[in-house]
């Protein structure tokens, strides 16, 4: 798994819960932790795989993770680019080392139903993929600190002081 924020953490999370053994390769050491807590193995980069999963949403992501692909590999790009962007890939190992690289839209109604079910069923606890519960007073703070960090999903209860 290339990328260790929310959706990285969440795939990686229903891999090991499949049984497989999973690599989170993110620079940020809290998200690394992170992976570990919920059973994966933790790197800084991604060494050659037979699955790599992309879950940053970056050009330079995309092309770290068909770089990371052991021959014969399927690389599935989860993060997705913003619209527009392109992003240039090297072309040996796609052709040499017989790379499939997918593309995976993850918010299809059956998979929300999914995610849905297993986070009811306690199969998925939430708060491991969110940062910490805030008030709306604290939503300027945190939103300002989302470039300085390890960027989580902020989860905002009005009520809260």
């Amino acid at each position: 798994m290339l990328g260790g924020g929310p959706m990285g953490l969440m795939l990686a999370r229903l891999l090991v819960l499949a049984g497989r053994d999973v690599t989170v390769a993110d620079r940020h050491e809290e998200r690394r932790a992170q992976a570990e807590a919920l059973g994966a193995r933790a790197v800084e980069a991604l060494e050659r795989h037979e699955l790599v999963f992309e879950a940053v949403g970056r050009p330079e992501a995309w092309r770290a993770a068909v770089e990371a692909a052991a021959p014969g590999a399927t690389v599935v790009l989860v993060g997705g680019c913003a619209a527009g962007t392109e992003a240039p890939l090297p072309t040996d190992p796609l052709h040499y080392d017989e790379l499939d690289v997918r593309g995976s839209f993850h918010h299809s109604p059956a998979e929300v139903d999914e995610a849905l079910a297993l986070l009811a069923a306690g199969d998925v606890d939430w708060r491991a993929f969110a940062g910490p519960v805030i008030g709306l007073d604290g939503l300027a703070s945190a939103l300002a600190g989302l470039t300085e960090g390890p960027a989580r999903k902020i989860v905002v209860e009005p009520a809260r002081a």
